[in-house]
Order: structure tokens, then C-alpha cells, then sequence
């Protein structure tokens, strides 16, 4: 008798395991997933402790009623767990051949003794950008990276909004975020602005087709040689990429743009195969090491499945449930291959017309070479930027913004033509040395040509050749299209470089002044060169990136004649010494002797090349005076002061002024962000005498000077910042009405 009560008793421990585990998630193992510290569990386990102690109990006592009616209930309870466990065991085998939904959620691993904590920094690369502007500029990358080659067609992009109009309640969105919040809310987890669990989740939608989707095994779980899986990368690797050379990104780390663009730094991707037509729905959330009740976390979380034997995490493909999911957050991927990115909880402030700002700039090339088309939608507006509308749709942009934009997008549709119809070509540098510019380089017909073009403000186009060569490898002949034009007042202080249709928008190449020029790089040698050395938020080319150094022969000398190729060459064009300008640095290099301000006398022999001192040796005699400036430009607690400069200057009946907070890397004014101040908005305030001031945008403003007297204060700015401030005086010209518009208008408005 005391065997049977033992077996029973244990049969009963059994049964309270499966009690217990009702409600928890079904993760298809022979185990169920339980708190150790649950009623049901501290039962079981008193069960266990009291078994043998009951057993000695029953073996001692008289027999009685009472024993009769423990063995009957133990007996009951055994038999209904056995019940229990088999119709579990049925639903199980059942679950993935019927398809039968399963409790979805968010997972997060805990934390592994034997492994190193480590935090999620790969963020910090895109950090010189604005979050939207790096996710726009990574999301678009990708999808030109895995256009189908099948697909004769562009790269078609869908970016919506949500807005408080097509937000999700509470209600619709608890299936998404369920066993997450606890994580989200959890102390470290990293979330500096959490929304609340009540809080409507608005999100971004980013879509794509003729694309591949993420092909490849869903169940790899690490890197193996010579095979393409780009599931695994996206979702398994951190700074892993099996993209290949022809490719444009390297670093394996633009998806971080997207975790990083939530509030909640979470996501959610839905693809479409275009090889086995699966659709395979994964949530993933990138926080910091953390804490929730008592256990540790690492920061990694998945929603979706977990698999049974591999133990790894599973995307979802329950019909039903994805059907839902396209219908709760607007996709129109139906069956079409592709890709589609939803962040919840985005930045609120985020509106349609930003989008397309972004798009418009970093994107302008490939839209105008029918490679992409790309569409932005809002609660209240939507912009169809194509190569037959990108021009109406930048016209719609502040004047400012359309002072750049568009004459940089007539440059890059001329060039194109002009790839088409055939452009001169320079001379092949030296074979047996780095490249070096010269003059020799050009061909004197070429030469002559482009001279004249350049000087009479037309537009330039020429082709570069040069070789690039890895070590251990073979000479490669090359080339990149260099185009520009004279452009007085213009913004820009360096040329625009595109690699593959990415604007690498942050080379450091020398200076150039009233000029405009766009260099293209697409042959892929060059190409695949340059985007070596590119950092991982493809703004720059560093000599010194791991990807790059050591790796090609005159790697460096290269990098810089590709870079400063615009100033080298405007340097020789402008150099003409049969009409040296004797005056031009005068500003620069002359010294006041009395109060006429005469200069000293300036020996331009020595600045001389060796050739140009055999013809003359005779200096000569350098007097004038340096250019009167119009205002100046005073630093003061809290802001700045512009007033009237030296009186013999004429009056400028225009000036603009662009201002934003210092930065230790990239340009300030570039990466002005609105959060930071509002030239119109409190608590800056500007106080004009003899002038007035139009703010033109949250930086930028045009003064109208009134009286030679003016004197314009800005205050309110951070006194715990430097302020980087850019003044320019505009010209004024007239229209067939005789009113005066502003360079930065249209006349016709």
C-alpha cells in the first residue's frame, strides 16, 4: 500500500505540472516552460518533500474511512493528469502540421555566466546623422542592394506615416507587445523617453519591391563560408555582411537604423521570398543589459516562435496572424517579394515633408536614372518622387531649400546626358607611380575647351581615368565623371560625391569657393575601392578603415587624387600666367604702412615655379587696398550681433544669415536640428534697427537692410554652447514688375 500511495502521490505531482503550465506559452518541447516560484510549483514541490513522510503516516495509522477516501481522490487525480498529458502530446504533433496558432511574444534571453556582457554601440556609428535621415539613407541602400535581376523596372519604395490618424489603440496593438513591456519598462534597459503602455502606437512603414526578400535557411544560426543567406545576416549577425563587392553597403551594421529609429528600439520585418514565396514575419528589440524581477537579461529580444530542437528563435507564418498584422499597420505587401520595416512608436514630430527632404537629397541621382522611384505618404499629404516629378516635388520645399536642391539636380541631369552623348577624357596618370594631378594630364584641346566653358559659367564634364590595383592582384583601369559649374553665392563649400547612387555626403576634400560640382563613381573597380574605405554610415572615406588599409597599392595617394580632384583641377583652369591678377590676395597678404592704407611691396618672385623665374626676375611694385567689408559680426552672451562694417563699403541690401549649435565632427549647419532652437520661436529673440528680419527656416533668416547704420542683436541661444554662424551678402535682382525678390525665390511666385 505504501508503494501505491507513493505512485499516486507522484502521479498527482504530475497533473499539478500540468496545471500549472496552463496559459503559458506552447514552445513545442516535452518540458513546459514554468516559474519556479509559482503557487502551483511550491505545491508540487511540497508534494514531493511529503510523500515519503505521508507514506509512513498511512503505514502507521489505523485503517479507517478516512483512507479510503485519500485513495480514491489520489486515484482520480492520477488518472485525469494522465488524460492531461496525452491530449497535450496530441496537440503538439498536431500544431505544425494543421498550422494551429500558437501564443506569440516577446523573448529575451537571459543572461549566460560564461559568456562577456556586451551592449549594443553599433548605433553610434549613425550618430553624425538625424535618425530619420539615416534610416532613409540605410532603409533605400538595402533595397537597391537586393533588387531582383529579373526586375527591369526601378526599386519601388512606400515610407508612411501613421500620425495620430492611423495610429493603433491599446487594444489592437496588445498582441505585438506582449511579454515585452516588461523588458521595455525594465531599470538599465536603456530607454530614455518609453511611451506608456496606454499610449496609441504610431509608427513608420517602410516597404519595398522588386526586390529579393530575405532569402536563405531560416533555421542558420551562424556564418558559413560561400553561402548568401541574407535571413541570417539581417536577423543573426551584428557586423557580419555577406553582401558582395558589387554591392554598396559593407559593414553588416545599416539595420541598426531601424531599432534605433523606435522610441521602444524595437521593430517589426515582414518578408515576402521571391524564390519559395514564404512569408515569414520577426519582430526584434536591441535595449541594454537588464534587470526584470530579480533576473538578468542580455539586451537582444525576438517575437516570433522558438524551435523545438535548435532552440533558437523562429519567425512567425501563421496566416492569420500576419494577415492581421498587414491589416493593423497598413502594409500592401500582399504577396509581392519584398520587405517591409514597421517601427512603432516613432519620432511623433516626424512629418511626410521631412521624408521627402531626405529622400530628395541623399537619393536625387538614382531617381533621375529611373533606378528608383519612391513614395511618402502622411495623414495629410503624399509625394510620388520619381525622375518625371522629383522637380515639382522639391518645388513644393522652403525657397531655401530650392536654392540647392534644384540647381544640383539640373547639374546631375545634364551629366547624364552627357554620358550618353560622350564627354572628353583625360590623360591615364603614370603606371609605375601613384596618382598625382598635373597638367600633363589634360590633353591641351581638352584643355582649352574646358577653360572656356569653365570661365564663361557654363557647365564642365570630363572623364577620369586612373588604375587601382590590390595587392598581390592586377592593374585595373578605372574611371569616375567629374561635372561642375561656376555658381556665384552658391552653399556649397565641396563637391557632391556618389558612389553607386549613394550621396556620401561628408568627404573631406579641399575647399571650394562659388562653384558646383558633383563627382560620379559607378565603374567597379573604383567603386569597389571607395567603398572600402567607407565608414559604415556611408558618409566618408577614411584611408585609415579597416576595410581599406593595407590593402591596395597606393591606397591613399589614390583616395585623395579621387577626393580632391574638383579643387585640383579649378586650380589649373584658373591659373593662367599671362593674366596674373597682382591684387587678388592683396586682402590677405598686404600691410597697412599710413593712413591711406598703401601696401608694402610684395616679391611674387619667390611664389614663382623655377620654370616662370628664367623668364623674369624682376619684382614687382603691389600697392592698393584691401576690399571694405559691408558689416560685422559680433559674439555676444547668449547669441550675436551684425552691424554696419566700414563706411566706404556700399550698403548690402541683402543679407543672409545661417546659424547653428558648433560640432566637434561634420557640419554644423548640416546637422542643424529643429529640437535645438527656432529662429521665429521662443526664446530667441531678434531686435533690428534698420533692418528687418524674414526667418526662412529654424537657422536661417535674410535681413533687409534699411539704413548704413544697422544693427541686428540675436539672443536666447544655449550659453553653454558655441554658436557656428555663416553671414553672406546676397545681391537683389530686379523683375520685369520692379520688385525685388530674393536669389532664393522664385520670380514667378
Amino acid at each position: 500500500m505504501h508503494f501505491w500511495i507513493t505512485i499516486s502521490l507522484a502521479s498527482c505531482r504530475r497533473a499539478l505540472d500540468c496545471c500549472r503550465t496552463t496559459g503559458t506559452v506552447v514552445d513545442r518541447t516535452d518540458r513546459p516552460r514554468v516559474s519556479w516560484n509559482s503557487p502551483l510549483a511550491r505545491l508540487s514541490r511540497f508534494i514531493d518533500d511529503r510523500s515519503a513522510a505521508f507514506a509512513l503516516w498511512w503505514c502507521k495509522g489505523p485503517l479507517c474511512l478516512s483512507h479510503f477516501v485519500v485513495v480514491i481522490f489520489v486515484f482520480f487525480v492520477a488518472w485525469a493528469s494522465e488524460i492531461v498529458r496525452a491530449s497535450r502530446k496530441i496537440l503538439w504533433l498536431l500544431i505544425p502540421k494543421t498550422g494551429l496558432p500558437v501564443k506569440l511574444g516577446w523573448n529575451f534571453n537571459k543572461v549566460n555566466p560564461r559568456f562577456k556582457n556586451r551592449e549594443a554601440i553599433q548605433g553610434e556609428f549613425f550618430a553624425a546623422d538625424t535618425e530619420l535621415r539615416a534610416l532613409v539613407r540605410e532603409a533605400i541602400q538595402n533595397s537597391l542592394d537586393a533588387r531582383r535581376a529579373d526586375s527591369s523596372g526601378p526599386v519601388e519604395v512606400r515610407m508612411f506615416l501613421s500620425g495620430e490618424t492611423h495610429a493603433l489603440s491599446r487594444e489592437r496593438s496588445r498582441p505585438y507587445f506582449r511579454g515585452g513591456w516588461s523588458h521595455f519598462y525594465a531599470e538599465k534597459s536603456g530607454l530614455r523617453d518609453a511611451p506608456g503602455k496606454e499610449d496609441p502606437v504610431r509608427y513608420l512603414l517602410y516597404e519595398d519591391r522588386g526586390t529579393t526578400g530575405l532569402t536563405g535557411d531560416i533555421q542558420q544560426y551562424h556564418e558559413v563560408p560561400e553561402v548568401r543567406n541574407p535571413f541570417y545576416y539581417f536577423f543573426r549577425a551584428e557586423g557580419q555582411s555577406n553582401k558582395s563587392e558589387a554591392d554598396r553597403g559593407r559593414w553588416g551594421l545599416g539595420k541598426f537604423v531601424f531599432p534605433r529609429s523606435s522610441r521602444i528600439r524595437s521593430f517589426f520585418a515582414l518578408t515576402v521570398r521571391h524564390d519559395d514565396h514564404r512569408r515569414l514575419l520577426v519582430g526584434q528589440s536591441i535595449l541594454r543589459s537588464h534587470r526584470v524581477r530579480d533576473v538578468n537579461y542580455t539586451p537582444d529580444g525576438w517575437f516570433g516562435e522558438k524551435a523545438a530542437k535548435t532552440g533558437i528563435p523562429m519567425p512567425v507564418e501563421n496566416d492569420e496572424f500576419i494577415d492581421q498584422f498587414e491589416y493593423d499597420f497598413s502594409l500592401e505587401r500582399g504577396d509581392d517579394p519584398g520587405l517591409s520595416v514597421v517601427i512603432p512608436f516613432c519620432d511623433p514630430d516626424w512629418t511626410a515633408d521631412q521624408v521627402a527632404h531626405c529622400v530628395t537629397e541623399d537619393y536625387f541621382h538614382p531617381i533621375l536614372n529611373h533606378e528608383l522611384v519612391v513614395t511618402v505618404e502622411g495623414p495629410n499629404s503624399e509625394f510620388v518622387i520619381s525622375a518625371e516629378t522629383i522637380v515639382d516635388v522639391v518645388k513644393a520645399f522652403t525657397p531655401v531649400q530650392q536654392s540647392i536642391i534644384l540647381p544640383m539636380l539640373e547639374l546631375a541631369a545634364w551629366g547624364m546626358d552627357q554620358r550618353v552623348s560622350g564627354m572628353p577624357v583625360l590623360n591615364l596618370h603614370d603606371r609605375s607611380a601613384a596618382p598625382r594631378w598635373s597638367r600633363k594630364l589634360i590633353p591641351d584641346e581638352v584643355f582649352d575647351e574646358i577653360r572656356e566653358q569653365y570661365s564663361g559659367y557654363r557647365k564642365v564634364a570630363m572623364r577620369v581615368p586612373l588604375i587601382v590595383r590590390q595587392k598581390g592582384g592586377e592593374d585595373q583601369v578605372t574611371h569616375f565623371d567629374l561635372f561642375m559649374e561656376k555658381a556665384e553665392g552658391s552653399h556649397l563649400k565641396r563637391p557632391l560625391f556618389i558612389r553607386e547612387g549613394i550621396l556620401v555626403s561628408e568627404v573631406r576634400a579641399k575647399l571650394t569657393r562659388e562653384l558646383r560640382a558633383i563627382v560620379c563613381i559607378d565603374d567597379m573597380p573604383l567603386a569597389r575601392f571607395l567603398g572600402d574605405a567607407e565608414n559604415p554610415a556611408h558618409t566618408d572615406w577614411n584611408e585609415a578603415s579597416s576595410h581599406f588599409k593595407g590593402r591596395y597599392v597606393n591606397g591613399s595617394n589614390t583616395l585623395r587624387f579621387v577626393k580632391n580632384s574638383v579643387a585640383e583641377i579649378c586650380q589649373m583652369l584658373a591659373r593662367d600666367p599671362s593674366e596674373e591678377d597682382p591684387r587678388l590676395l592683396l586682402d590677405v597678404f598686404s600691410i597697412a604702412t599710413d593712413d591711406k592704407r598703401q601696401g608694402y611691396l610684395v616679391d611674387y618672385e619667390m611664389l614663382k615655379s623655377a620654370a616662370e623665374k628664367a623668364k623674369t626676375s624682376t619684382p614687382r611694385d603691389v600697392t592698393g587696398t584691401p576690399r571694405p567689408k559691408p558689416f560685422r559680426v559680433r559674439r555676444r552672451k547668449g547669441g550675436f550681433r551684425i552691424f554696419y562694417g566700414d563706411r566706404r563699403s556700399e550698403r548690402p541690401g541683402l543679407i543672409e544669415v545661417r546659424v547653428a549649435y558648433d560640432r566637434r565632427n561634420g557640419s554644423p549647419l548640416r546637422k542643424y536640428a529643429a529640437e535645438d532652437f527656432h529662429l521665429a520661436h521662443r526664446p530667441i529673440h531678434i531686435d533690428a534697427v534698420g533692418a528687418s528680419a524674414e526667418v526662412l527656416d529654424g537657422n536661417q533668416m535674410l535681413l533687409h537692410i534699411n539704413d548704413s547704420a544697422f544693427d541686428v542683436a540675436v539672443t536666447g541661444f544655449d550659453v553653454n554652447r558655441d554658436l557656428y554662424i555663416d553671414v553672406r551678402v546676397r545681391e537683389i535682382r530686379q523683375t520685369h514688375d520692379d520688385r525685388s525678390v530674393s536669389l532664393f525665390q522664385d520670380p514667378e511666385e
